[in-house]
């Protein structure tokens, strides 16, 4: 078991126990823990560097433009989730800190981007959304009105965190998790 599920077991035992009729089961309310935890540590770790490193506006914007295509193109995901909490960290802030250097590359990082969302996305969101497959095409339109916006906004941080984003969504090895 994982530190976030460890502590999602602790304090969803803790919670249903102190108010055994407020909450739902404790299988959902750990459920929901796991998922605060899980997307707010990776969020605060990198606003620390950020902040530390002296580059809280690119993290800002590498945040802004891999989670808003993130959310409807889905991706690549590991199985255990303190690892996605540190590639995840890892990947923003080598964003931020890199992505002014593609300036020069707008276009092509835009393209790059838009064929890889039209043939891939959205990737392996089955298990993240109750939306019906046959609606998935809707998540495809709109990584791609995403990745359009964020080209026009013209912001290279955000470009490369597209990029990026658009490059997690090729399977890999037949689908596995890592």
């Amino acid at each position: 078991m994982n530190m976030i599920d460890q502590i999602a077991d602790k304090w969803s035992c803790a919670a249903k126990s102190k108010y055994p009729d407020e909450l739902p089961s404790q299988q959902i309310v750990r459920y929901t823990l796991k998922f605060i935890i899980s997307n707010t540590i990776p969020i605060f770790i990198v606003l620390i560097a950020s902040m530390l490193l002296g580059i809280t506006k690119e993290t800002v914007f590498a945040l802004i433009g891999f989670s808003s295509l993130r959310m409807f193109s889905g991706g690549f995901h590991f199985k255990s989730a303190d690892m996605c909490i540190v590639f995840s960290s890892l990947v923003i802030i080598l964003i931020a800190l890199g992505g002014n250097y593609f300036e020069n590359y707008s276009f092509a990082m835009y393209l790059a981007s838009v064929i890889l969302v039209m043939i891939y996305a959205p990737s392996k969101i089955e298990q993240q959304t109750r939306v019906k497959p046959e609606k998935f095409k809707w998540f495809k339109i709109i990584s791609l009105i995403i990745v359009s916006l964020i080209y026009i906004i013209n912001i290279p941080v955000m470009n490369l965190a597209v990029l990026v984003q658009s490059l997690l969504l090729i399977r890999l090895r037949g689908g596995e998790k890592l």
